[in-house]
């Protein structure tokens, strides 16, 4: 309700709890994703509750977790026209026999092996993909990291993480553009020890 005044300035006594409800999720989107965006399934399912506020004429849903230590209203997810895609159906994943990550040589442009991972790594992120997502047409990056996962179709690359900006764990699949901070902490183990990569300079 706090937020409710401070955003909106609707006043505390016009507003009420119409109910309050226990539910779970599959993902820690916790029913409410942002679009294009792939979350943490490893704890599913997800409990909390779904709390409604009402002033009488508007309703507000709020979905909370186990805890109440995070906190999201449905209503505030960006709206999206991209495309609705469960990318690992389109890119065979299930199916994947083999994945290495692999990261790119910023002084040849190529990408380089940097390390197979395990079969339940593989298995994780093929689930993670499995996530209906709003995809959209992606921006130019040159990225610094490819999953290549090994198919009976062949070779179905993700690429991940713009050189320019480390902060966004952007993701790009067939020109098409989504946001996977999850995935950082999968593949983080395999880079332990790793040094930054050394970003070519423009020459004065």
């Amino acid at each position: 309700m706090g937020r409710l005044f401070a955003e909106k300035g609707f006043d505390f006594t016009t507003l009420s709890l119409s109910s309050v409800g226990a539910a779970q999720w599959s993902t820690a989107a916790l029913g409410c994703p942002e679009p294009g965006t792939y979350y943490d399934i490893s704890e599913s399912p997800y409990t909390g509750l779904i709390y409604k506020i009402t002033n009488g004429s508007i309703d507000w849903e709020y979905h909370t977790n186990a805890d109440d230590s995070v906190t999201v209203r449905c209503s505030e997810v960006t709206p999206s026209n991209a495309t609705l895609m469960n990318l690992a159906q389109q890119a065979n994943l299930a199916e994947a026999t083999k994945l290495t990550l692999m990261r790119r040589d910023f002084k040849t442009g190529e990408f380089v092996v940097r390390r197979e991972m395990t079969p339940h790594d593989m298995a994780l992120l093929a689930e993670i993909f499995a996530q209906d997502s709003g995809l959209s047409y992606a921006p130019p990056c040159e990225s610094v990291f490819r999953l290549d996962f090994e198919t009976s179709r062949g070779v179905s690359q993700i690429e991940f993480i713009c050189r320019d900006n480390y902060q966004a764990f952007d993701l790009y699949w067939n020109e098409l553009h989504g946001n996977g901070p999850i995935i950082g902490k999968i593949i983080g183990p395999y880079l332990t020890g790793d040094p930054i990569p050394q970003l070519p300079t423009a020459a004065p």
